[in-house]
Formats: C-alpha cells, structure tokens, sequence
C-alpha cells in the first residue's frame, strides 16, 4: 500500500480470509494511538502449505503477522536476515510478527497486536 493509503477493514479482510480461504482469523483493526495501520491480508505459502498472512504498518514500516493453526511454539523474539520476528502462542495457533530489524522501538505496536489477535 501506498503511504498515504486509507487504512483496510479489519471486518472485510476477516471475511475475505473466511469466504476465500476458509479461515476463521481475528484481525487486529488500525489502531493510531498505538501506531498501528492496517494495510491487508492474504494468504502466504509456507513449509506446511498455506496460511493467512496480515499486512500492517506501524511507525512508517511494514510489519506481517503470520498465524500457524495447530501450532504452539514458545515465546520468543528473533532476529535473523534483517528481520525481527516475535513469536507468541495462544489457544492452539501460534501468532509471528516480522519486521525490519531496524524498525525501531515496537514494544506499544507489539503490545497492541499480541493483545487483539486471537
């Protein structure tokens, strides 16, 4: 998305993710006090097939969150090949937001998505 693009619907992008893919998914909606914009979600190719891949942009940067269904995996935070991911779990799917490594400080971003995907 463009810079100056509107913010997606957060309600559309579930259903598309449903009506499309068959993927119940929470999305975290924009949120401008926590410098979050949604921009889109669509589904990424991955080791195990497919999954629902969602497009923010916090600060100015492009951040995805990835959900792995019937997946836990410990909390943890990575940095590996530019990218900073923070890996969490909750109720069976396991949650990855990836960001550039020097994005800056995204602990309030972090906060706010890990708190509303689920």
């Amino acid at each position: 998305a463009a810079p100056d693009s509107p913010a997606a619907d957060a309600h559309r992008l579930e259903q598309m993710l449903l009506d499309d893919y068959g993927w119940t998914v929470r999305v975290p909606p924009s949120s401008p006090e926590d410098g979050v914009q949604l921009i889109g979600a669509r589904r990424c190719l991955y080791a195990d097939g497919r999954i629902p891949h969602v497009m923010y942009r916090v600060n100015g940067q492009d951040v995805s969150l990835f959900l792995l269904e019937g997946v836990v995996r410990n909390d943890s935070d990575v940095t590996a090949l530019g990218h900073r991911s923070r890996i969490w779990s909750r109720g069976g799917t396991t949650y990855v937001l990836v960001g550039p490594d020097g994005a800056g400080d995204l602990t309030t971003a972090v906060r706010y998505i890990m708190r509303e995907a689920h």
